[in-house]
């Protein structure tokens, strides 16, 4: 095994030019095109080099400063759940040194037991949604991505777990089972990734946030000009302003009459066909999350 653990004095600072240039676990979902948080198109121009990373707001540090408690109690409760293993206090860093790119697998808990080893991720979540609702259902294909990424650098093979830490209820043991296939699959797609960076070639926009902020960022001086558009973009771009406006007032409406009536009550459905949940939000206020994985077609000829 190549792997060997990065030491402290080693470590590229998240955010740093030296991190930019590390292909870690972070950055794997991204890569891959399936990350909920940041586009490929994104990554690809920081990476680049062409615009800083996004600083970190006070909101999102706080964020960080409650996972990072989190996983204080998460570690002991993982190992109350696996009698005869340890788990290391705090993060740990690994790196290949066989691979012909700079890369980093950092791992929340290095669980090991005699020779065995075996990652332990922490992961927290306000809305359970993307777990099956109740954490009953499959780890997100992003999570899950980064754990076998880990898995690949570390060489650790056995089933890795991820603690789900829900701001409801109790927490959730996942396994990751190792997929010698899917990593080769992906070592194979960030070689392809390095290469464009190499050549310079971007990703493809998409209609993500993170890409509209991105160019955004990529051209901040306002100079004067006047450009010339292509006329089926400018006329796609006016049609969907317009349609906007009237498809956002519809949704409120909607929204109103089902807030209205659901009362108080949590959650509104149609015979047992979830629609809509209400949740705290800040503050006194609530809010209002629809079930995006329910098929509007499914309701047509339902009686409640």
């Amino acid at each position: 095994m190549t792997a060997r653990e990065v030491t402290k004095a080693d470590k590229a600072e998240p955010g740093s030019p030296e991190w930019l240039k590390l292909v870690t676990a972070s950055k794997i979902p991204s890569i891959l095109g399936i990350s909920r948080f940041k586009s490929q198109f994104a990554l690809w121009h920081e990476m680049a080099g062409n615009v800083p990373s996004e600083p970190i707001s006070e909101s999102r540090q706080d964020d960080f400063d409650y996972g990072h408690a989190v996983e204080l109690a998460a570690a002991e409760y993982w190992r109350y759940k696996n009698d005869g293993w340890v788990i290391s206090r705090g993060e740990v860093q690994y790196t290949d040194d066989a691979l012909e790119f700079g890369n980093a697998a950092t791992i929340d808990g290095r669980a090991s037991r005699g020779a065995w080893r075996r990652i332990v991720e922490i992961k927290t979540a306000r809305d359970l949604e993307e777990w099956g609702d109740d954490g009953s259902g499959e780890v997100p294909a992003d999570y899950a991505a980064q754990v076998i990424w880990q898995q690949l650098i570390t060489g650790w093979h056995e089933p890795a777990n991820i603690v789900l830490w829900p701001q409801y209820g109790k927490p959730k043991i996942y396994s990751i089972e190792y997929d010698a296939q899917i990593a080769a699959s992906i070592l194979t797609l960030v070689r392809e990734w390095n290469a464009s960076l190499a050549s310079g070639i971007p990703p493809e926009l998409d209609d993500s946030i993170t890409t509209y902020e991105t160019v955004r960022r990529l051209h901040p001086e306002i100079d004067g000009r006047e450009v010339q558009l292509d006329a089926a973009l400018a006329h796609d771009y006016l049609t969907a302003v317009t349609d906007d406006k009237e498809i956002t007032k519809r949704l409120r409406g909607l929204k109103t009459r089902v807030l209205d009536a659901m009362g108080n009550a949590q959650t509104a459905v149609v015979v047992d066909l979830k629609i809509a949940t209400r949740s705290p939000a800040r503050g006194d206020a609530i809010a209002l999350r629809s079930n995006t994985k329910a098929d509007p077609a499914t309701i047509e000829g339902i009686s409640a």
